[in-house]
This record gives C-alpha cells, sequence and structure tokens, in this order.
C-alpha cells in the first residue's frame, strides 16, 4: 500500500508538525504498520513554474519548430519548442528555466535549436513525471499566474511514497485515513477529514433491491444525472499517477481517488444502461454470464455475487464491474455505489475467477460498513457534482446482514499483567478514544469497549491491550519487563517431532539446505512411484489448486522441482533434503466418496501418513558426486541417535539406477547384528533426470529415510 506524505498532512490536526518522511517511517513501523520503502517523487521540480505565451512564430529553419515569447513571471525569454498543441496566446504552460533539473535526469542548459536561441524548455507530463501523456506539452489551468512555483498549485508534484506492508488485519490501513487516524491517535492529534456536504436528494426504494442480505450488508445508492464526463483537473490526474494509475475519466477517477483516500471501493454504474434505471444485489443465476471491464466474458457460479439490473447481471460484486452498464463519454446518468459485501464470499469469486483487484483486495479483508462507507460515498458524491457537474436526484440505502458489534470487556489489571508495566488509566483512555473506541469506565475493575466498524480486527480484550502496547510505545518496555509467570504444566514431546527435529540439525550440520515443498503435486509427477503407492491408492484432492490434484505419495518430485529450478540458473553443486508425510490409501479401505450421505466423521477411516526424508546431492553441471558424501551425510544423522549405518543389496525401487543403489539399514552396535532397514540409497533412474529436465549427463544421487522404522535410542546428544 503506497501513502502519500502530502496528502497525509491534509488529514491531520497536530499540535505540531507531521515528522519528516524518515521519522515518520519509523513512527508508522512502530504502530504495526511496516514501511518497506521510501520514494521520493518530483527532486528538482521546485523550479518549474508556469509559463504563459505571449507570441509564436515559425521557426525560420525548422517547419515543426516554433519560437515562443515566454513570460516566466519576471522576463519574457525566447523558446524553441516542437509541441503542436501549443496554446494560443495567454494560455499557460510548464516551464523549466535554464539549471532546472528534470526526473529523468535532464539538466536544462541554454542551447541553439537550427541557429535560434532557446532560453529554457516547455514541459510534457512525463518529462515531469506528474502524468503519463508524452505526446505533447503540458496546458495548465488559465487561472494559474505566470511565475507561481507550479508545485505550489498542485500537491503531490514534490512528494515522498511511503510504502506499506499492509498485514491481512489491518484493512482499515488500506486508505490514507486509516493511516492518518493511528498517525493522528500515537502523537496526540486529530483526525480532520475533507468537508462534506450531505445531499438532500428525496429517498427511492426502488433503485437498489438486496436479495441476498447474508452477502450484502449495506448498500448505498445515489442517482445522478446532468453527468459529464470528461478529463479530471490536473491536481486529480498527478495524484493518481503517484499510485500508478492512468487517469480514464473524471468520473471513474474519483472512485479511484476515494478508493485510496478511504479505503473503500466505490463503483459508479451508466444508469441509462441499467434496465429500469436499478440495480438487485442477488446471487448469479445458473449459466448465467457477464462481460467485465476488462473485457472478458464469465460464466458465472451460482455462488457469485452479483449486481444486476431488472434483467442482467452488470457487475461482480466487490470484484469487478461489467463492460455493459460502464461509464463512458456518453454517459449523462450515474448511480453511484457504495457498499459492503462479506469477505468469503469476495474472496471465492475473485479466486474462482482469478481476478485480484484493488476492490477485492479490500472487500476481502473487510471495509468499513458504518461511518467510513458514509463518509466515502458523501466524499465521491461531492466530487461528482464538483467534478463533473452532477446532480444528485435521487438516493437511497438497503440493509442486509452486518457483523455484530462486539463489546469487549477491558481489565485494567489485566492490562499491567500482560505488558509487564504499568499504563496509566487516563493513558490507556486517551488512547483509545483516539482510536475512535467507545470506552464506559463505570466500572473501574472492568472497562466496557465498543470498537469502530472500520476496526473488524478488534474482537476481544488482548485486541485493545495491542492496541494499548502499540500506541504506548514498545520503546517503553524495559529490556526485564515484570511479567507474572503462570504455572503450566510442560506439553508433553512428541516422540515423533523429536526425531524430526533432531534428524533435520544433523542433515543441516552435514551441509544440506532443508526445503519445504507442497503436499499436493500434479499427478504426472507420480507416474515414476507407483511401484511404491499404484494409481488406484492415491488420495486425491476435492479442490485441486493449480492442477496439483494428488497428495504426495514420495518426496521425490518436490526435491526434483527445487533441483532443477537450481540447475537452470547456476551451475553449482545442489545439496537438499525435506522431511514430510507422503500419503496414499490402504489397500482395501474404503474412500470417503463411498460412504452413504450421513456418515459420520469419526467413521470415516483417513488415508495412511508416513514421515519419510529425502536427501538429494546434485554435484552441479554433468558432474556426479560422491556417493560416499551422501552416505556420509546419512551416518552424520543418524549418530545423533546413537546408531550406526549400514549398507546392504536389496529388492530394489524403480526410481534409482538398476545397478547403483542399496539398502540403508541402521543398528546400535559397529556389528550391525540388530540392524533394521530404515530406507534406500542410489543414484537416481537415467528416466527421472530426464523428465525433470537436468543438465544431460547429471547423475544426482537421492537417500530417503523412513523415520518410523529408525530403531529406537537413549540419546544424550544435543
Amino acid at each position: 500500500m503506497l501513502i502519500s506524505y502530502t496528502w497525509l498532512t491534509t488529514l491531520l490536526d497536530l499540535p505540531g508538525e507531521l515528522p519528516a518522511p524518515a521519522e515518520l517511517a519509523k513512527l508508522l513501523t512502530g504502530l504495526g504498520l511496516e514501511v518497506e520503502g521510501v520514494h521520493a517523487k518530483g527532486a528538482g521540480l521546485e523550479t518549474i513554474v508556469v509559463g504563459e505565451i505571449r507570441g509564436k512564430t515559425p521557426h525560420p529553419q525548422a517547419s515543426k519548430l516554433t519560437v515562443v515569447e515566454l513570460f516566466d513571471g519576471q522576463q519574457i525569454l525566447s523558446v524553441v519548442c516542437g509541441a503542436s498543441n501549443l496554446p494560443a496566446i495567454g494560455g499557460k504552460v510548464a516551464f523549466a528555466p535554464i539549471g532546472a533539473m528534470l526526473p529523468g535526469g535532464l539538466e536544462i542548459a541554454a542551447r541553439e535549436l537550427r541557429g535560434v536561441a532557446s532560453q529554457g524548455m516547455i514541459c510534457s507530463e512525463t518529462e515531469l513525471d506528474i502524468g503519463a501523456e508524452g505526446d505533447g506539452i503540458l496546458i495548465l489551468p488559465d487561472d494559474f499566474a505566470a511565475g507561481t512555483p507550479l508545485h505550489t498549485r498542485l500537491p503531490g508534484m514534490i512528494d515522498t511514497m511511503l510504502e506499506l506492508g499492509v498485514t491481512p488485519n489491518r484493512p482499515d490501513a488500506l486508505g490514507h485515513v486509516g493511516v492518518a487516524r493511528d498517525v493522528a491517535a500515537r502523537l496526540g492529534g486529530a483526525l480532520r477529514l475533507p468537508a462534506m456536504r450531505t445531499t438532500m436528494a428525496p429517498e427511492d426504494p426502488a433503485l437498489v433491491t438486496i436479495t441476498a442480505p447474508e452477502r450484502c450488508g449495506r448498500y448505498l445508492g445515489f442517482a445522478l444525472t446532468d453527468v459529464k464526463v470528461g478529463p479530471s483537473p490536473l491536481w486529480l490526474r498527478v495524484r493518481l499517477h503517484r499510485f500508478g494509475l492512468r487517469p480514464i475519466s473524471n468520473v471513474v477517477d474519483i472512485t479511484n481517488f476515494v478508493l485510496f483516500e478511504f479505503g473503500q471501493p466505490l463503483h459508479a454504474f451508466d444508469r441509462s444502461k441499467l434496465a429500469e434505471g436499478r440495480v438487485v444485489v442477488r446471487m448469479a443465476n445458473r449459466e448465467e454470464a457477464l462481460r467485465t471491464l476488462d473485457a472478458t466474458d464469465r460464466s458465472l457460479e451460482v455462488d457469485d455475487l452479483v449486481i444486476a439490473d431488472a434483467d442482467d447481471a452488470q457487475a461482480l460484486a466487490g470484484v469487478m464491474g461489467g463492460a455493459g452498464s460502464m461509464v463512458d463519454g456518453t454517459t449523462h446518468d450515474v448511480l453511484l455505489e457504495a457498499a459492503w459485501f462479506a469477505p468469503p464470499g469476495v474472496r471465492a469469486s475473485a479466486r474462482r475467477h482469478g481476478l485480484a483487484t484493488d476492490a477485492s483486495h479490500r472487500f476481502e479483508r473487510g471495509v468499513d460498513h458504518g461511518l467510513g462507507l458514509e463518509g466515502a460515498a458523501l466524499r465521491a458524491l461531492n466530487l461528482l457534482e464538483d467534478l463533473a457537474g452532477g446532480r444528485c436526484v435521487a438516493r437511497t440505502e438497503a440493509l442486509g446482514q452486518r457483523p455484530p458489534r462486539p463489546e469487549i470487556t477491558l481489565r485494567p489489571a489485566r492490562v499491567q499483567q500482560l505488558l509487564g508495566i504499568a499504563v496509566p488509566d487516563p493513558k490507556m483512555r486517551e488512547i483509545l478514544h483516539g482510536l475512535e473506541i467507545e470506552v464506559d469506565t463505570n466500572d473501574p475493575a472492568a472497562w466496557q469497549c465498543d470498537p469502530p466498524t472500520h476496526r473488524p480486527d478488534l474482537q476481544i480484550e488482548v485486541d485493545l491491550i495491542e492496541e494499548i502496547m502499540r500506541h504506548h510505545g514498545l520503546e517503553h518496555v524495559p529490556a526485564r519487563a515484570s511479567v507474572p509467570r503462570e504455572a503450566r504444566p510442560a506439553a508433553a514431546l512428541d516422540p515423533m517431532t523429536a526425531r524430526i527435529d533432531r534428524l533435520a540439525d544433523g542433515l543441516r550440520e552435514a551441509g544440506l539446505h532443508e526445503i519445504v515443498s507442497l503436499a499436493f503435486v500434479a499427478e504426472d509427477k507420480l507416474q515414476h512411484f507407483e511401484q511404491a503407492v499404484p494409481e488406484a491408492r492415491y488420495v486425491r484432492v476435492a479442490n485441486p489448486m493449480r492442477g496439483a490434484g494428488v497428495m504426495r505419495t514420495h518426496l521425490l518430485p518436490g526435491l526434483l522441482d527445487a533441483l532443477a529450478h537450481n540447475a537452470a540458473r547456476h551451475g553449482r553443486p545442489v545439496r537438499l533434503f525435506e522431511i514430510g508425510r507422503v500419503y496414499a490409501w490402504a489397500a482395501g479401505e474404503r474412500r470417503p466418496e463411498q460412504f452413504p450421505p450421513g456418515t459420520r466423521e469419526v467413521d470415516v477411516q483417513l488415508p495412511e501418513e508416513r514421515t519419510v526424508a529425502g536427501l538429494l546431492l546434485h554435484a552441479g553441471g554433468k558432474g556426479s558426486p560422491e556417493p560416499r558424501a551422501l552416505s556420509g551425510a546419512v551416518a552424520q544423522a543418524l549418530a545423533r541417535f546413537g546408531l550406526t549405518l549400514h549398507l546392504s543389496r536389496g529388492p530394489g525401487v524403480s526410481w534409482l539406477h538398476p545397478g547403483v543403489q542399496a539398502q540403508l539399514a541402521a543398528s546400535h552396535g559397529e556389528t550391525g547384528a540388530d540392524a533394521a532397514v530404515v530406507g534406500v540409497f542410489g543414484e537416481l533412474h537415467p528416466d527421472l533426470v530426464a523428465a525433470w529436465g537436468l543438465p544431460e549427463g547429471a547423475r544426482p544421487v537421492y537417500a530417503e529415510l523412513d523415520l518410523a522404522t529408525l530403531p529406537a535410542a537413549e540419546v544424550a546428544l544435543a
């Protein structure tokens, strides 16, 4: 999430100055909004001024050049310009005087162009890095006075962008208002929202109908007429450019602007394209289709929530609008949507259709269904009236099922008990009020707190204690805080977990790198291991991800994927291991799909699971690692269990070279009298080398241990 420093300053009323960007980054990180990058924008643009065209004549030596007489507020200069869109006499342009340094590194100097002196440069949006339009020069509004530093008329032209890593539990921080609220609470200030006008338009209940109340908790609809769709004003285009958005039109740009301001997705429909001029929030019909704004035809499913008109679906709710009702240059009537959709439904639809949008990113996490929703709607409505000439003629609010507002009991004594420090009661109340949490302190020992609707993550007492700690400051916690210890019985150590940890430590000491691969794979990758588990015993996934529809029966597919990835990028040796489970149905076992409806879950048998360690070594290039290196790594790891490694001939496995493989056995003594077979060892079969596209001639070696078969041992080693 990008946050504009200059935009943030407009939303704050602080007792002092907002800290400089570098200090603000530290403050935000301390609040849990980790700043992953600080990016200065517009460096050097302080020298760019508004220029006024006082005269223009054709260049005597070049038909495509014009000699411009330009007033920079102090004097008239001669500037040669090659743009075809020069404004008429009196028009205003962006002028870079001699000595200016543009963002691309171009320093403006006096020079001659085909024999005519040029004393500066008239700039385009791209040259100033404030827009994407580079075909012509930037023409400024007529009310910009000549000689005015341009950045004073364009907030955001010179700015610092803070890149936040917002965790999924903080949807309120996906907009400038939410971040400003946190900063204000931390610095003892107040949030300053933009001035907004309420609308006196009449209520029209027919404008919006909700027939899926469990999926749409609130929907505000506003009907506007006399809308004039056109380019956005320059200040708005500059704002959006800083967030990597290309301006589309004033109507669409306003919805995007409010998205970044409030964190609330909005949508504008061309109302004239809606049957009966109204919308219905409903579930999709079976085999219903929708062409989305990305010009893709999508087959909807009955679990998709849609915004429809009286006849057809017009948008995939919370994800993307439809092309059939999009706003364009012919639009005069608009229906503005501001809504709250249930996060699980939006998440499912976005994934089902392979869409990840700014809207779905926010709806999936839970936007505000209270005052924040109303504020965002009014802000957009005001801007549509001011910048697009719209006139609101009807409004409505439709309600469905919204999350209940939790009532949380906060015990001040518990705060100190958990944090190990005493936070004064007045300080705690100040923090909670600053975060807009309503607090009733009638009972001094148990405060009743109502969190705001923009913080869906605040559900229980410890959530509020975390907020107090965030804003009181982690720096106030001493290195040795006095945290009372609670007597708790020690958890019993799982024998298999202890065995896994000890084996992994031994393999790391032997110089191998641990990987963790997915437990489900594509079925075709298991065909080489059917000697171990035939296809009839595969455990299939009901909802496969990216074609990986079978639980793994072997560790080699994951290890080989990692090896192939590395071998394609470098020729260095690769030494990998993984410890994980493999899965298969036991022969003759009844599968869940074979049980009649209504069978209790406890009566359904589960597939077999084995915990296995796989080791894979590759020398790099076309070489072959010494098999002794692999057996040495296994022996070193088994020594941590007090076990000795033995190699012996065995029946052989199909995934290893038939002439270069052996069984692994382990015993407590050197003689091997009590040795138990624990795995296999050898060179990979050439078919696997070819199947994974490894370098021709490569001869990786592999070892496998079944952890359940390791002999029990009293191990004193750390």
